[in-house]
């Protein structure tokens, strides 16, 4: 587990991989644990940013994809 820091605070992200997902997902966690929002980086295709119909502070999920995509 990592740690996510801006101006508005510290979130923490985790990897996790899905049977039914080629690839992987970075999920970064609100200070309970809970899933704020996931980034989906695939083998093949685009990156792409799941925030369940969240409002997201648009810093943390650019800090967020800067991670995800050292891992493509």
């Amino acid at each position: 587990m990592g740690t996510l820091a801006i101006k508005e605070g510290s979130f923490g992200y985790q990897w996790a991989s899905d049977v039914e997902f080629d690839g992987i997902r970075l999920e970064v966690l609100a200070e309970s644990g809970e899933t704020l929002f996931d980034i989906s980086v695939p083998e093949h295709g685009p990156t792409m940013v799941n925030t369940f119909a969240r409002e997201v502070h648009a810093d943390l999920i650019v800090a967020a994809l800067k991670i995800a995509e050292q891992r493509k």
